[in-house]
C-alpha cells in the first residue's frame, strides 16, 4: 500500500500517549544497517514494540511507521523500509507493572518457542527493564501473495 493508502487506518488511531506493537513481514533476507551495525535479518515475521509519548501520541508514532515515511532516529525505520506491516495494536492504559508495556510485550514474545532476537538492542537503546531488544522475530515465510498485495 502507498503511504496515502494507510491514511484511513491512521485516522482511527488515538492521538493520546501510549504503547504500540507492529507486526512486519520481511519477505527476503536483508542486511539492515542500524546504529552503525550491519546485521543480516532472515526473512520472516517480526514484532516490534515501542512507546508513543510525544505530540500526537499513538496516531503520530504508529501512523509514521504504517505510512513508511520514517528515515529518522528510530531503529524500526530501517526495518520498515524493507518490511510490510501486517498487523498492529496499541494501548493507552497504564502498564499493570513497574515495566512499561513495550517491555512486557517484548519479553513475553522473546520467551515464545522459535522466537529469536535478530539484533540485540534493536529499538531498546533507552530500555531500563533489561529487554534484549524491542524487536522479536520468527523465521516463518510471509504468506504467499501477502506482501505483493500490500505493496500494490
Amino acid at each position: 500500500m502507498t503511504a496515502t493508502a494507510w491514511e484511513a487506518w491512521v485516522e482511527g488511531l488515538p492521538p493520546r500517549p501510549g504503547a504500540y506493537w507492529l507486526a512486519l513481514c520481511l519477505p527476503r533476507p536483508t542486511l539492515l544497517t542500524v546504529a552503525a551495525r550491519r546485521v543480516r535479518w532472515p526473512a520472516g515475521l517480526y514484532l516490534y514494540t515501542g512507546s508513543a509519548r510525544g505530540p500526537g501520541g499513538i496516531r503520530a508514532r504508529l501512523g509514521r511507521h504504517l505510512r513508511g515515511r520514517g528515515r529518522g532516529p528510530w531503529h524500526v525505520d530501517a526495518l520498515r523500509a524493507v518490511a510490510v506491516p501486517v498487523a498492529w495494536g496499541w494501548t493507552t492504559v497504564p502498564a499493570p507493572a513497574a515495566r512499561p508495556w513495550e517491555c512486557l510485550w517484548a519479553q513475553a514474545w522473546a520467551a515464545q518457542p522459535g522466537a529469536f532476537v535478530p539484533q540485540p538492542g534493536f529499538g531498546a537503546s533507552d530500555c531500563r527493564a533489561g529487554c534484549p531488544a524491542h524487536a522479536v522475530g520468527w523465521p516463518e515465510p510471509c504468506p504467499p501473495g501477502l506482501v505483493d498485495h500490500l505493496l500494490a
